[in-house]
């Protein structure tokens, strides 16, 4: 800051206030958060005035009196696009948690089949709010970077959104690196290219050079990026045959892979533009935003779209509808059809169930349609699938009227549309169908319950499945308990052979949850009860844990996904 010498006469004092006023518009400027003055949550005496810029009523009596303070750099790691009407969280979420408790523990977040926990995870990930206090975590990766690093690992289309809205000063190699990936992932080529073009310069590594290849040989500049290759085999013993068969099949020359190893979404895009068949580790190994790029791409083949497309649309990347409108590139014949609703049993493949989704959406009669919708969603239980696929098929459940021809389907459109989060919809169902859990499933969902029931007649009627119901029972008993439902007429003598294999959490990660939960750290109780309540790339089967996750939201006042938790980890259960 510059520091002006104090004379006593009225022109000094105003050239030191102009002086101030420029040096405070130009830091207002240049920042997107005002500086705090006292640290969070720090109240103000009832008398104390609004804090503001200090003003210099007099001069100082001479050189000795002059102060200078060092304002600390304003931290933007946290800046995000989700505000309150996005349902992003408050701009104080992480309170008193600690920076390097935040870094250790972001990058254990993964993506999962789980709509309630991708939800909780994309908010953390992208509300606007202040970063949590402390040192960059030693020797490793910043916190900026690593919250973009799981963005990026998420596949959500609107980081590329985050990272225009983050200030590019003093960023990573890494940094610059997940967001050319993450423009990709939000199909915005040209300015992926045009961030490889401005940063590859200041890089110089291989990384950079096959990006200046990759988009120059996406974007029609063929020569350029033959000669690109050409002088990147001189220049590395170490060749990367993947990319070049890559290149070399969008110039003409058309190669085989084997195996896809890495398979970014910047990857992905050239092995679409390639158009070779995908490998078959591609699809176990890509993240989501990978797998969104080739299930978009015009020019893949449609098997390789379509399985792409299931497994990005469960996973969160892909929404339901954009899944359905690939469906219904499909084509098939009549007879194809037919000799399909006749076999017993759908066969396992994404082309089958894009043929039955439309007849589903047909104008056929309501009979055949209904049997498409019933066979889909059988197939999406034996695959451990049915809640990605009850957000693709409710729309087409919601036509459907309610009527006694339909009542042995009304179980399954209930449970549907529950899952959906179409929970006005469901109770005409729920009537129909006469199930006392399902109307404890749709308590669940409402604070202000739809019917009382007793959950003792719920989970008696979970004998039809003599194998799986103590499992079911014992679930469902322990998710109303965590909502604070009663246990009207439950037995928990009968439940106490129920056994479950689910994996125990960490000890320091269930005693930090609920500590935060205690303390009302908002963010950190976020973070620490997807933690909880994630079983690799599923939700947990634990009820215990799921009771403790749903603990976690309501005290911090997430009733809404506490309740949509829930809801899931019933359905998801097969109850």
């Amino acid at each position: 800051m510059r520091v002006f010498r104090a004379e006593r006469s009225s022109i000094a004092v105003l050239l030191i206030a102009l002086a101030a006023a420029v040096e405070a518009g130009a830091a207002l400027a240049q920042s997107r958060a005002p500086i705090p003055l006292s640290p969070p949550n720090a109240a103000a005496p009832p008398d104390a005035a609004p804090a503001g810029p200090r003003i210099l009523t007099a001069p100082p009596a001479s050189s000795d009196e002059i102060q200078t303070e060092t304002l600390a750099p304003v931290d933007a790691s946290w800046a995000g696009t989700l505000g309150a009407a996005d349902r992003g969280f408050p701009r104080d979420m992480w309170g008193a948690t600690p920076r390097s408790f935040v870094a250790t523990a972001l990058p254990l977040l993964q993506p999962t089949t789980s709509p309630a926990l991708e939800s909780l995870k994309r908010r953390l990930l992208l509300s606007d709010a202040n970063a949590p206090r402390g040192e960059e975590p030693p020797g490793g990766p910043s916190l900026l970077d690593r919250r973009i690093e799981r963005v990026l690992a998420s596949g959500y289309s609107d980081g590329a959104a985050l990272i225009a809205a983050l200030q590019q000063n003093n960023v990573s190699e890494r940094f610059d690196r997940d967001s050319v990936e993450l423009r990709v992932v939000a199909g915005n080529l040209g300015a992926a290219c045009a961030a490889v073009n401005e940063r590859a310069p200041a890089y110089g590594t291989r990384w950079w050079s096959e990006a200046v290849i990759g988009c120059q040989a996406l974007t029609g500049a063929y020569d350029q990026a033959r000669l690109g290759l050409s002088a990147l085999r001189e220049q590395n013993a170490d060749r990367d045959h993947v990319f070049e068969t890559l290149i070399n099949a969008i110039l003409g020359r058309r190669g085989k892979l084997d195996k896809f190893p890495d398979p970014t979404p910047f990857r992905m895009a050239l092995l679409a533009a390639a158009k070779l068949p995908l490998p078959a580790d591609a699809l176990a190994s890509a993240g989501p935003g990978a797998l969104a790029v080739l299930a978009t791409s015009d020019n893949a083949p449609i098997a390789a779209r379509l399985a792409a497309g299931e497994r990005a649309e469960a996973l969160g990347a892909l929404p339901p509808a954009a899944l359905g409108l690939l469906y219904g590139a499909v084509e098939s014949k009549p007879e194809e059809l037919g000799a399909m609703l006749k076999n017993g049993k759908l066969p396992d493949d994404p082309r089958s169930r894009a043929v039955l989704y439309n007849l589903a959406r047909t104008n056929d009669p309501g009979a055949r349609r209904v049997e498409a919708l019933g066979r889909l969603i059988a197939d999406a239980r034996s695959r451990d699938a049915f809640v990605p696929m009850a957000r693709l098929i409710a729309p087409l459940v919601a036509e459907l009227q309610p009527s006694r021809d339909l009542q042995d389907f009304a179980g399954d459109a209930a449970r549907v549309l529950l899952a959906a989060g179409a929970y006005d919809r469901a109770p005409p169902w729920l009537a129909l169908a006469e199930r006392p859990e399902l109307w404890v499933i749709a308590n669940f969902a409402q604070s202000d319950r739809t019917k009382s029931v007793s959950l003792g007649d719920a989970t008696a009627a979970l004998a039809h499945d003599p194998e799986a119901a103590p499992r079911q029972a014992d679930l469902l008993v322990t998710l109303a308990a965590a909502l604070g439902i009663p246990l009207n007429g439950v037995d928990l003598g009968a439940l106490l052979s129920a056994t479950h294999s689910g994996t125990v959490p960490n000890g320091a990660l269930w005693l930090d949850q609920q500590q935060a939960a205690q303390a009302a750290r908002l963010g950190e109780t976020v973070l620490t009860s997807i933690l909880l309540a994630s079983a690799g790339d599923r939700l947990s089967s634990e009820p215990l844990v799921l009771a403790q996750a749903i603990k976690g939201l309501q005290a911090v006042g997430l009733e809404a996904d506490a309740r949509a938790l829930a809801v899931e980890a019933a359905l998801d259960a097969g109850i």
